[in-house]
């Protein structure tokens, strides 16, 4: 038992369900030992310790209950902090100490001492990355595939046409380099065509996506780039000034081009008129009204020629919904991979001539080894009763929401059969070796698998969007490491996008949703095949739930039945 739990043993049972959080209470008492009291204060301290470990300590409240804990002459020894040096009034101390700022101070550093915690607690790495860099590039060939050179002859001979403004929307699966494809083009026209003269501007949403980005950028101009360039990052802690920029590439979260338009217009002014290229990552979430007008000034004439290009990721079907919603933001012009020009270019004449084109072109990639073969296992946990269903019906949709709303995957999340059944496939998986990603339901349904997991003694990581940001690239770093046994990744709205881990075995999606592009992307995890450095075959477990005879709009997963091997 360590010093934080011997002290937790003078809380009562309220006191810890309150710390732990009454719902999670709920769902994890699931996973208790075979006979063991529900409530006890063994239990629910080691519930404690599973779902927040000592970072509970950042809860205020927590800490004051904790001081009270601790016996009266400890209590003491902290008024030599104090102004009074020699008051002996414990409950002012107490107060004094529960008010005081809790990071790198005597009473923070003693209250850890006392409870055997490195002072290293208060430690976080820095993001040691400059807002300005040069990339230097390597002598070195980068070789892209087949139909990724065709794409990029597609892109550079709209760039490269007579017009002042050219725009296309590029649409490339998930698993098949979308980003790094998009990257060498737009390096070979900053090289080639524009004298490295000009700026590229490349948009994202989310700091996952940058990273992924950036580090392509990074390898990609290594190989292929000109001796050196300048990169601008302006997302998350990242700025620059307005007499910083200049010829080079400039990544930028969504967020903080819309900032900058309304709050710097100077900076943005300057921004426009050295854009050159603007490149929109995720192109389906290009459409909210104040990103669609900072995008379209970006593309204001200023004296050179402009391009946007969007990227987008789809199941290969020409109907996709998300992409007709952007048609006329990219003026209609849609680069699509054509499986007959790969055929001409792959087979003699006589084989093109007589082999008709593959018109699945997921399929097309799976034979060739470049997306992995889905595995698709359902499960099942009984049928919801019908005053569960009438409940969740409320919710399906609620203020006219496309997908799920968030208080419907917060019940859904409650149900404790889903959750067995959940946690003891993952149980499997971890014993199978097997690296998963999970897609939890909601940030507390993610602490709630990760805790019950932990409970049974399985290493486990999870990450969310409030976490700190270095903390979260470590556990991800520890996931795509083959020598580390973490075998389980359990996030929520953080690793759709902007992910990558070749070694993922297993993709597991426990929310339900109608948007095929947040499918999508869940799926996508799990894609690159062996010839992207991938897997052959990928498992993808998912919750059939009998909730969905009783909606008019089919489950997205059936929208993916050609990706099932």
């Amino acid at each position: 038992m360590n010093r934080l739990e011997y002290y937790m043993y003078n809380f009562n049972v309220v006191e810890l369900k309150k710390f732990l959080g009454e719902n999670l209470a709920d769902l994890l008492v699931e996973w208790l030992p075979e006979g063991e009291q529900l409530f006890s204060e063994e239990n629910l301290i080691h519930m404690i310790q599973s779902v927040y470990g000592n970072k509970i300590l950042d809860n205020p409240e927590f800490r004051r209950r904790l001081y009270k804990s601790f016996e009266p002459q400890k209590i003491l020894d902290y008024a030599v902090f104090l102004p009074g040096k020699n008051n002996r009034d414990i409950p002012l101390i107490i107060e004094t100490m529960a008010s005081s700022p809790w990071g790198k101070n005597d009473i923070s550093y003693k209250v850890l001492d006392d409870l055997e915690i490195s002072h290293k607690y208060f430690d976080k790495e820095e993001d040691t990355r400059e807002s300005i860099e040069t990339i230097s590039s390597f002598e070195k060939f980068y070789e892209l595939l087949d139909y990724q050179f065709i794409i990029r002859q597609k892109i550079l001979t709209y760039v490269n046409s007579n017009n002042d403004e050219t725009k296309m929307l590029v649409r490339m699966p998930t698993g098949t380099g979308k980003t790094k494809t998009a990257m060498h083009t737009i390096i070979n026209q900053f090289v080639f065509k524009q004298k490295k003269k000009g700026l590229v501007v490349w948009i994202a949403h989310t700091k996952e996506l940058l990273d992924q980005a950036f580090e392509t950028f990074c390898n990609v101009w290594r190989h292929i780039g000109s001796d050196s360039v300048t990169t601008f990052k302006l997302w998350d802690k990242f700025d620059v000034n307005i007499d910083d920029i200049s010829d080079g590439f400039l990544f930028i979260g969504i967020q903080k081009l819309t900032s900058i338009k309304k709050n710097n217009p100077q900076l943005f002014e300057e921004i426009t008129k050295q854009a050159r290229i603007i490149v929109v990552d995720e192109a389906h979430r290009a459409g909210a009204s104040e990103t669609k007008k900072a995008i379209n000034t970006l593309m204001s004439y200023s004296g050179e020629k402009k391009a946007l290009i969007g990227l987008t990721a789809t199941p290969g079907r020409t109907g996709d919904t998300e992409n007709e919603l952007f048609r006329g933001m990219f003026d209609n012009k849609i680069i699509d991979i054509d499986t007959s020009i790969l055929n001409q270019l792959n087979l003699s004449k006589t084989e093109a001539d007589n082999t008709t084109p593959e018109s699945d072109i997921i399929k097309y990639f799976q034979d060739r080894g470049i997306l992995s073969k889905l595995k698709r296992t359902p499960l099942q946990y009984g049928e919801l009763e019908s005053k569960e269903i009438a409940a969740l019906k409320v919710h399906m949709t609620k203020n006219g929401y496309r997908d799920v709303s968030d208080d419907f995957l917060k019940i859904i999340a409650m149900n404790r059969k889903r959750n067995a059944v959940i946690v003891n496939k993952l149980i499997d998986l971890n014993n199978e070796h097997i690296p998963t990603i999970v897609f939890a339901c909601s940030v507390e349904h993610g602490k709630m698998l990760s805790a019950a997991l932990t409970m049974q003694g399985i290493k486990n990581g999870h990450v969310f969007g409030d976490m700190d940001p270095v903390e979260r690239r470590n556990i991800i770093a520890r996931f795509k490491d083959t020598d580390d046994d973490l075998n389980i990744l359990i996030n929520y709205e953080v690793l759709t996008t902007g992910f990558d881990a070749t070694n993922i075995g297993c993709v597991f999606i426990t929310r339900p949703t109608n948007s095929v592009v947040l499918y999508s992307q869940m799926l996508g995890r799990g894609l690159r095949g062996p010839q992207m450095g991938g897997n052959e075959y990928c498992e993808l477990v998912d919750i059939e739930d009998n909730l969905e005879r009783f909606t008019n709009e089919s489950q997205a997963f059936n929208y993916f039945s050609e990706y099932w091997s």
